[in-house]
């Protein structure tokens, strides 16, 4: 039975045409083209016709107004024959223009008196955006009504063709045929195509199909009583074919949607969903475009699961907006139920697992070296063990200007700004988390300087002072751990000094240049004995106070002859004159670990990136990571193979526990996207290997076949999150002027 209700529900659909591309459609108010006929064709005989029409002359009451006359037409051919007064018989290379119509045939007779036209031979017309060619043509110019014998017609742009012993046309931009083919493939047997009973053509609207055979080649496939068929180049309203599945966790699965597209500048999908276990799910996704620089889209759903009475839902609303003397508006809402949610309900694999969710409203503007900004935040983090935790600004208004020259070789920028903060944060200090919530203002203030100078061309001196002053409305009491404490200013100033050279470089005799670059930084950055009581948001309170560290390092950059850098490599390690950089169980040390960035380019079609670091206390390399790109030659960015490998070791001890921080972890991954078959084969693998664990931590291979008039999808993907393990797998059938026909998804899911 379910079976039966799936093939019903997918051959009573009616689908939504143009659904191939995200945004097809044209922003409010813009103009379309208004088309042009050409111009009348000439040849060894010419004849035209204007009509008789009299004028009508104005009057003070309605009179009757004059018959009109014979159609005005404009004729070319070789041989001219005159039957009778009116009625000719033109013979040759025939060419018969009128409004709306072109004509060329063998022989063709005409009767001007009449409007009547017969044309035999190889004959072919064009209405419009409707071609139709054939042996012989009937067709009266006054009523636009005829019909084409062993017809074969075409939609202007190819996207439909008909094929039938007689094509009748019934109207301005109205076809019928009976016993006939449809199909939007050109190929002599078409990979697919629908033979009908009968069939009704509004050209650039539907088509109206009785008894459609669907057939793959010569093969019979599904049969349907009635189909309406989008044929209109822009998007359609209609039902959307439905997707068809099954899931352990969720039973039988079927989707449906009705999408609706009244005008070119804005759309509206309606989803409405049903699993078997889970109950009925209700989704829309709302797409508009006033103008080329004011546009947006939502997204929502809802299901009440009937197994627990659950409610789950999510909600995005993005939008874009340019305003006038230089303001401008963004808007990015992103919301959810549960962490689980998107790996449950989402219909993009790719999308299935979220660690928190963003949202942010922002208006803004732009002066010179100046940008005055107000926003309203909220992030939400997820954890497993259900405690969500929530930070967010409402408002947070921030100025700010970036370096500028003041006096001399002086410049000066800052950084100022105002908010009302909102956070949560777990107590990991206590076996059992128990979770804070603080509210408070927050003002900042922070200016700064910098004066580079080069005493000679192969040094460069850059000397950096800054000041900043945060006022926060609350504060945590370190003594009782009371986290609503009384009001704090934290103050601190910052002195850094750059210094980089002297380089060294040397031309080998193939035209590389090497460049030895050493360089040296100092920060500074005074105390502040109240900084420990202060809660920490964002960037603007994370800064190591009491700090004086430098930092030595040495670049390497290679270039060709032609300027061109192949390998850039950078070696350095900081020291800290006061606090350990590094902890390794109970030993310390005022070094960091020794860092090794390389980046390499030895050709177009390849690239390297290598990240080492040294562990100074256990003398072994604690991270590593190697990622290697490939790029085939005269291919674009969509072909690539992508290698890497990761492994890092204890990265740190609990203050608390003693225990590790990060586990030490170990992983390869692959990730390519190709192209074969001249464009027609895709296939976009993805890898990731768990090494310590020795399991596939994720799985994942999308496919695609790209016919002349057809295409063809596969997605499969297995996955582990945590404790969670689930596949999933999905294939899709787009026919062109169609969009999807077919949408099967599957998979199962196991903790």
């Amino acid at each position: 039975m379910k079976l039966l209700a799936a093939l019903l529900a997918l051959l009573a659909g009616v689908a939504a045409g143009a659904q191939l591309t995200p945004i097809p459609w044209h922003p409010k108010g813009s103009a379309g083209q208004e088309a042009v006929l050409a111009p009348p064709i000439t040849g060894r005989g010419a004849l035209t016709q204007e009509g008789k029409g009299k004028k009508k002359k104005k009057a003070l009451a309605p009179k009757p107004l004059p018959a009109p006359g014979p159609p005005k037409y404009h004729m070319t051919f070789d041989k001219l024959t005159t039957l009778s007064p009116g009625v000719y018989v033109a013979e040759g290379n025939v060419r018969f223009q009128s409004e709306g119509m072109f004509l060329t045939a063998d022989s063709l007779t005409y009767d001007s008196d009449k409007g009547t036209l017969w044309a035999t031979g190889q004959v072919s017309v064009d209405w419009n955006d409707f071609t139709v060619s054939g042996t012989e043509l009937h067709y009266d110019m006054n009523t636009g009504t005829g019909d084409m014998r062993d017809a074969y017609a075409v939609q202007q742009d190819g996207d439909f063709t008909v094929i039938g012993s007689v094509i009748r046309k019934t109207g301005p931009e109205w076809y019928e045929v009976e016993e006939g083919t449809f199909t939007a493939c050109s190929a002599a047997v078409p990979p697919w195509s629908m033979q009908v009973s009968r069939g009704r053509f509004h050209v650039d609207h539907y088509a109206f199909l009785t008894n459609p055979r669907f057939r793959v080649r010569n093969a019979p496939i599904l049969y349907s009583p009635y189909l309406i068929w989008p044929i209109k180049p822009d998007r359609s309203t209609g039902l959307l074919i439905p997707e068809i599945g099954s899931s352990t966790t969720k039973g039988f699965v079927m989707s449906n949607a009705l999408f609706i597209a009244p005008a070119d500048w804005w759309d509206d999908t309606v989803y409405a969903d049903y699993y078997e276990k889970m109950g009925w799910g209700l989704g829309e996704e709302l797409r508009y475009a006033f103008a080329d620089d004011n546009y947006g889209w939502f997204h929502g759903y809802y299901i009440k699961q009937k197994t627990d009475n659950r409610k789950r839902w999510d909600f995005t609303w993005t939008h874009l907006q340019k305003m006038r003397k230089g303001w401008y508006f963004t808007a990015d809402v992103n919301l959810l139920s549960d962490i689980d949610f998107p790996r449950d309900y989402q219909r993009d694999y790719a999308k299935g697992t979220v660690s928190g969710t963003d949202s942010r409203i922002f208006l803004g503007r732009n002066w010179g070296p100046y940008a005055f900004d107000v926003y309203a935040e909220r992030r939400r983090e997820y954890f497993t063990e259900g405690q969500d935790l929530i930070q967010s600004a409402l408002p947070k208004v921030e100025l700010r200007s970036s370096l500028q020259p003041l006096w001399g070789g002086l410049y000066g920028g800052f950084e100022t700004s105002a908010a009302y903060l909102h956070k949560e944060w777990a107590d990991t200090a206590v076996p059992a988390s128990i979770k804070h919530t603080l509210s408070y203002g927050r003002v900042d203030v922070h200016p700064y300087a910098e004066f580079p100078f080069h005493p000679v061309p192969w040094l460069d001196l850059t000397p950096r002072f800054e000041l900043r002053a945060t006022g926060y409305g609350k504060s945590e009491d370190l003594d009782t751990k009371a986290y609503d404490a009384g009001s704090l200013w934290r103050t601190y100033a910052r002195a850094s000094l750059d210094l980089t050279g002297p380089r060294l470089y040397r031309k080998f005799h193939d035209g590389l240049k090497h460049v030895l670059e050493p360089y040296l930084s100092y920060d500074f950055v005074s105390r502040d004995a109240g900084a420990a009581r202060l809660p920490v948001y964002d960037e603007v309170d994370v800064v190591s106070l009491d700090q004086s560290t430098i930092r030595a390092g040495v670049r390497n950059r290679v270039y060709t002859k032609t300027g061109q850098l192949v390998l850039d490599a950078d070696l350095y390690q900081t020291h800290s004159f006061k606090a350990p950089l590094s902890q390794q169980g109970v030993h310390f040390s005022q070094n960091s670990p020794v860092n090794l960035l390389v980046r390499a380019w030895p050709e177009a079609r390849w690239s390297a990136d290598l990240r080492l670091r040294w562990n100074v206390l256990d003398h072994s390399l604690d991270s590593q990571s190697l990622g290697v790109t490939y790029r085939p030659k005269n291919k674009d960015d969509s072909d690539f193979v992508r290698f890497a490998f990761l492994k890092s070791q204890t990265l740190g001890v609990s203050q608390f526990t003693n225990t590790s921080v990060a586990p030490p972890s170990k992983e390869v991954r692959l990730n390519a996207g190709w192209t074969l078959a001249d464009g027609k084969v895709s296939l976009n693998p993805f890898i990731a290997r768990d090494l310590l664990n020795k399991e596939w931590r994720d799985l994942r291979l999308v496919f695609w076949y790209r016919g002349s008039c057809f295409s063809i999808g596969f997605d499969v993907g297995k996955r582990t999150i945590g404790a969670f393990k689930d596949t999933q797998y999905r294939f899709l059938v787009s026919l062109k002027g169609a969009g999807t026909v077919v949408d099967l998804m599957g998979g199962t899911g196991t903790y």
